[in-house]
């Protein structure tokens, strides 16, 4: 494709270069043209005659195609060349024309004398004088024609010693294995491909972070599922082997537990995994509207348990994001205070705006944690020691995601006088 345009570019210039060579050398024989008919005008009457038309045609370029007549006061034809007709070259008396005269085509120069009783016209054939302009124009851009391929050649060197690099790159590339996620070395890198090498350094470094974050996910997940499994598979055989009914019951109630205990797990990690994908849509949602349905929502279940639920959104407060996450977000943290809290919590649901972002905090004012924990909540399967609820570490880490994906943060700090938990989420507010 460079070769192709750098082609067409020197074509483009030869073409401009014989065009302008042409009409340069145009513009040349025309002044010569004029010049013969200045000589012709500066005799006298009586001069013309004894004239010397062989030096006349010296004036001319190819001046033996070149003709001349004299009119007197234009209507007499008083001298002429021998090769010029006998009639007017052109009825054009000054300045520059062109005329046909039998099957002969000529160049003009027509001019009177001072006194304006001579005309002279001087004329040369047009095919002769084409012939010469395109024979210079030609001289001129015939090293251009033929430096071309020259040119087309060089660049062909330039750009692939240029390129010499990148197709190195390409070969490392192509070389490596799915897994191999090493930083490329190449010695002896030009400059101008190092920010790509240092771009694809980085992008291996990310893609081997992110490789190690989902292994390890898996391995936690694969142990967080093998335990509930195991204890299910406990109770199901007590309640098959039990005599006695109420034993039975006891252990199928184990079960059914244990199986609500995976299906919350199993939706935990779904939603986890599904956190971040290209397709969740996001949306202007009012936050205060959403904190006062999910509020609504899990009341009864807070008063069941002796908890307290209180509300204060102020109104109206929007975030650009998915609102089935930022209910999910919400739900979670409101799960965690009332599962790890204790028990008689007072917890507060508050939606404010602070500055340029949306702020969503919920406090409780329950056992709380350990400060040295504290920045451990929000790591996926991450308990904190003594931890009696049940559960298995992802509800947090569901909140942090869920935050980070709408380009927000979760900070978790101690309660009120130290008590509890404060879980403080910012969002970016929606533009006006």
């Amino acid at each position: 494709m460079l070769l192709v345009v750098t082609a067409a570019v020197w074509l483009a210039i030869a073409l401009a270069t014989w065009r302008d060579a042409h009409r340069e050398l145009d513009a040349l024989l025309d002044a010569h043209l004029a010049q013969s008919a200045s000589l012709l005008i500066a005799q006298s009457a009586h001069e013309l005659e004894e004239l010397d038309l062989d030096d006349l045609r010296e004036l001319a370029p190819y001046g033996q195609h070149v003709a001349f007549q004299v009119w007197n006061e234009g209507r007499d034809l008083v001298l002429k060349s021998v090769d010029a007709p006998t009639s007017r070259f052109s009825t054009i008396d000054r300045g520059f024309s062109d005329a046909t005269i039998g099957r002969t085509d000529w160049r003009v120069y027509s001019g009177w004398d001072r006194k304006r009783r001579a005309l002279v016209q001087v004329a040369e054939r047009r095919a002769p004088r084409e012939r010469l302009a395109t024979r210079i124009a030609m001289s001129t851009v015939m090293p251009l024609i033929f430096g071309l391929p020259l040119l087309g050649l060089a660049v062909a060197w330039i750009v692939a010693r240029a390129l010499r690099p990148v197709q190195s790159l390409m070969r490392e590339v192509e070389r490596r294995s799915p897994q191999a996620l090493d930083p490329i070395i190449l010695p002896d890198v030009p400059r101008e491909v190092m920010p790509l090498v240092a771009r694809m350094n980085q992008l291996f470094a990310r893609v081997r972070q992110t490789l190690q974050q989902e292994r390890q996910f898996a391995a936690n997940a694969a142990h967080e599922l093998r335990n509930p499994l195991a204890a299910l598979r406990v109770q199901a055989e007590v309640a098959r082997d039990a005599a006695d009914e109420t034993i039975a019951r006891a252990a199928l109630d184990q079960v059914i537990e244990a199986c609500d205990r995976l299906t919350r797990l199993i939706s935990q990690l779904l939603l986890l995994a599904r956190v971040g994908e290209a397709g969740a849509p996001r949306e202007p949602c009012s936050l205060d509207a959403l904190a006062r349905e999910v509020v609504a929502a899990v009341a009864p279940a807070a008063l069941e348990a002796g908890h307290e639920l209180a509300l204060e959104a102020a109104a109206p407060v929007v975030v650009q994001g998915n609102a089935t996450l930022l209910e999910a977000l919400l739900r979670n943290l409101l799960d965690n205070a009332m599962r790890h809290g204790g028990s008689g919590l007072h917890i507060l649901v508050s939606v404010a705006v602070c500055g340029s972002l949306a702020q969503l905090e919920v406090i409780d004012d329950g056992v709380g944690i350990d400060a040295a924990e504290l920045e451990g909540l929000g790591t996926p399967f991450h308990r904190p020691p003594g931890t009696a609820a049940a559960g298995s570490g992802l509800g947090l880490a569901l909140v942090r995601r869920i935050a980070e994906w709408h380009g927000g943060s979760v900070i978790f700090v101690p309660g009120d006088a130290g008590r509890g938990l404060r879980a403080t989420v910012a969002l970016p507010l929606s533009p006006a």
